[in-house]
Order: structure tokens, then C-alpha cells, then sequence
């Protein structure tokens, strides 16, 4: 029996039911350290921030006990993979193949290759995975270890914190998260959020340029490695920079650096947000929507989407007829897409910040726009310890944002695949007045 992952809703749903699955075990009791159990709306919450890789929580994970800890890093790990993909290697993994119509899928959700090395790429998916968290864990044990953590303490910490780097989780059962690991660990941490935030679509890419040397590197991993390399240092600049500013409170290079990178749909921070001033705060604020990258475990707008809008800008600045990219021209379906994702994510967060202040009044508007945006873009920043703050009505909210960035943007892609037709009929041209 094969899969039919073309069902009408069956995106949302399986997360909706990884969700459940997740809530309903940590509903157990005796997952917390003080004996006690969380409410149906917090287990709901937590599961719902571990599977969409977000790691917005209203109780630490410090507060859980090693099954409660173990329960939230298999969600983070499922939901890395993705209901759709998992499913799919399973059937890889059992030697069953894919059916043409789950294959069809796949390739239209990343519609940037061939239709016959889909199931090569999803097989990538599963061991680009498991070998850059088994690398991230083997080089953080040590950073552990050196800290003053015991052996057991550090093989559970460098296990969560690469499986939680990796996947953009944000998630640490550390009180004080990553900032109390040390620089070699947080070091680490960066190359697995950029690994994990690149796209496993690049990674496909450059292992093909790899293994046949006349491969030809596609404009998406041109673009993708371009933007990723282009935020991550002018947002280290632009944050050092901010924390010059008088009455600020300096930021060290590293820590900018860091901040850069977390900031990308992460959520790991390694000093507080609220301790920067509020321009540094509102370029975090631009870094969450932008988040990583197509086809990694990052939320957010996506880099690429940004990248083709911006040089849609540029193009229409230069009068230019086409948007043209790495000497190549980009379809204008795809600048029509990027504009509509960019312009449905700025309108969800806003709507999320209007609703999280009639909600959660005990939040600032600050406060409100940036958790918006962080559950949103898939983050898990807090603002002063925001998430802590939120009513029941508050956590709803935020949980929806949370679900909506996670399946939000691939259903918006198959919503625009179901709806793709030819252009049989060309109507008459006609110039509309605009600005």
C-alpha cells in the first residue's frame, strides 16, 4: 500500500497530527522535575513548538525530567524531517520505491530538479541529516566535558544541542541555553544552523558538482549560498555596530556573529535580545522573516525568496524587461510567487501582533510584533522573557502562528501547483498608472 501524499489536505494534517500525538504524551504524568503535569494547553503549546521547530516556550525545558526532555527532541526531530518527506524514505527504506504520483509531489515541492533523481534526493534528506547531527554531537561532546558537565550530562547535552542546532529547533534543556555552554560549543552550533538552515536542495546540488566535475552548480544554489553568506556577515556587522551606539550595552564580535545566524528561524540565543538596543532588535526582527533557506529546516520567508524579489526590484529600478540573476533569467511565475509569500508573511505578522495585543494585553506592542514574528518565521527568540507572559488566549495565538509558519509556505506552493496552466490565451496589453 503505497502513500497518497497529492490527498487534499494531507500537508497540514499530518502536522495537525504530530501535534496531537505529541501533546497527548506529554500529558504523562511525571515528565517534570517538580512532580507535577502540564495543563492541556502548555503540552499543546510545547508540542506544537518542538514539531514546528520553533522553540517558543511557556515551560523551560529545563523544568522536564529526561523522558519529558527525550519526548520534545523526537517531535524536533520528526518535524526536521517533515511528515512528507519521512514518509517518503520510509517507503525508501523498505524498498518499495515511491509511487509516480508521490514522486510527482515531491518534485513539484522542490521543483528545481529532474523528475528521475527525486528519490536520490530524498534519500540525501535522511543522510545529510543523521551524518551532520552525528558530526555535531561528536564535536560538541568534548566542549561539554570541558565545561565542567559530567559524562552523562554531556553526551544527553551535546546529543539535544546538535539535534537542536541542526533542525533550527531553538530548544535546550539548559536553564541557561546556549549561552552557558561556551564558545567551542556555540561554535559548533553555528555550522549546524547554517547546515541545517542551507536547504538539503544546494547540498544535493554541490555533492552532484562533487561526484561529476561537469556538473553545472543550478541558479538556486547559486543564489542560496550567495544571500545565506550576505545576511550572515552584514548582520554580524550591523549588530556590532548597533551595540556601539551610546547607552548600549557592546556586544562582543562573537556574539554578534552568533546572534547573525540564531536569528535565521534558530532561536538560540547567546545574550539576551532584550538586552540590545531596539534598532539591533528590529534587524533581528528582519532576519526571523527572512529565516533560511527552500528545503531545510528553517522557517521564514526564505532567502531565495527574498533574493528574487530583490532583484525584481533592481531589475524594475534599471528599467530592465526581465529579472536576471547569475546571467540567467528568472520566470515571472516565480517573481509573482516570491512577491505573494513576502506579502502573505507580512500580513499574517501583523495580524498576529494586532490579535497578540487585544489577547495578551500584558505584552508591549514590542513585545507583541516580535513574538508575532518569531513564531511566525519558526525562530523562538523571546523578547524579556515575552512567552512566559502570555494568557491562554495569548499561547492560542501564538501556537496558530507557530502551525501557519511551519505549513504555510509549502502549501502555498502546492496551492500555486494544483492552480498552474498553461498560457493558452494572451489578452491585449494595457499600461496601469501606479505609484
Amino acid at each position: 500500500m503505497r502513500l497518497n501524499l497529492l490527498k487534499k489536505g494531507q500537508l497540514p494534517l499530518s502536522f495537525a497530527g504530530l501535534i496531537l500525538g505529541g501533546t497527548l504524551l506529554l500529558l504523562l504524568p511525571g515528565l517534570l522535575r517538580n512532580g507535577g503535569r502540564l495543563s492541556v494547553l502548555d503540552a499543546a503549546f510545547t508540542a506544537c513548538s518542538a514539531v514546528c521547530l520553533n522553540g517558543l516556550a511557556v515551560v523551560p525545558l529545563h523544568e522536564f525530567n529526561f523522558f519529558g526532555q527525550l519526548i520534545i527532541l523526537v517531535l524536533i526531530q520528526l518535524g526536521c524531517f517533515g511528515i512528507l518527506a519521512l514518509s517518503a524514505i520510509i517507503l525508501l527504506m523498505l524498498g518499495r520505491g515511491l509511487s509516480f504520483s508521490d514522486t510527482l509531489v515531491m518534485y513539484n515541492l522542490n521543483d528545481r530538479f529532474s523528475l528521475g533523481c527525486t528519490e536520490s534526493l530524498l534519500r540525501t534528506i535522511a543522510t545529510y541529516t543523521l551524518i551532520s547531527e552525528a558530526a555535531g554531537f561528536v564535536l560538541m561532546l568534548p566542549g561539554f566535558i570541558w565545561g565542567g558537565f559530567g559524562l552523562a550530562e554531556s553526551l544527553w547535552y551535546a546529543l539535544f544541542y546538535s539535534v537542536g542546532s541542526f533542525c533550527n529547533s531553538g530548544m535546550g534543556p539548559l536553564a541557561g541555553d546556549i549561552a552557558d555552554t561556551g564558545r567551542y560549543v556555540q561554535a559548533v552550533s553555528i555550522g549546524l544552523i547554517e547546515l541545517g538552515g542551507i536547504g538539503v536542495y544546494v547540498i544535493y546540488d554541490l555533492l552532484q558538482k562533487f561526484n561529476k566535475k561537469e556538473h553545472r552548480i543550478r541558479l538556486h544554489s547559486r543564489i542560496v549560498l550567495t544571500t545565506s553568506a550576505v545576511l550572515l556577515i552584514s548582520g554580524m556587522v550591523i549588530l556590532y555596530l548597533l551595540s556601539l551606539a551610546p547607552g548600549a550595552e557592546t556586544m562582543e564580535f562573537f556574539d554578534a556573529l552568533y546572534m547573525s545566524a540564531t536569528a535565521r528561524t534558530t532561536g538560540y540565543a547567546s545574550v539576551p535580545v532584550g538586552s540590545m538596543p531596539p534598532a539591533a532588535v528590529t534587524v533581528i526582527m528582519i532576519l526571523m522573516l527572512i529565516g533560511g533557506s527552500p528545503g531545510s529546516a528553517a522557517g521564514g520567508i526564505k532567502t531565495s525568496t527574498v533574493a528574487v524579489a530583490f532583484a525584481a526590484l533592481i531589475s524594475s529600478f534599471k528599467g530592465d524587461a526581465e529579472v536576471i540573476m547569475f546571467k540567467r533569467s528568472v520566470a515571472w511565475r516565480c517573481v509573482l510567487r516570491s512577491f505573494t509569500i513576502i506579502v502573505i508573511f507580512l500580513l499574517i505578522s501583523v495580524l498576529g501582533a494586532l490579535l497578540l495585543n487585544v489577547f495578551a494585553p500584558q505584552l508591549d506592542e514590542q513585545q507583541c510584533i516580535f513574538e508575532a514574528v518569531s513564531a511566525l518565521s519558526g525562530t523562538g527568540l523571546t523578547l524579556n522573557s515575552a512567552t512566559s507572559l502570555l494568557s491562554s488566549g495569548g499561547k492560542v495565538i501564538i501556537g496558530l502562528l507557530m502551525f501557519a509558519g511551519r505549513v504555510g509556505p509549502l502549501s502555498i506552493i502546492l496551492f500555486f501547483v494544483g492552480r498552474e496552466k498553461p498560457g493558452a490565451l494572451r489578452y491585449p496589453e494595457e499600461r496601469v498608472i501606479v505609484g
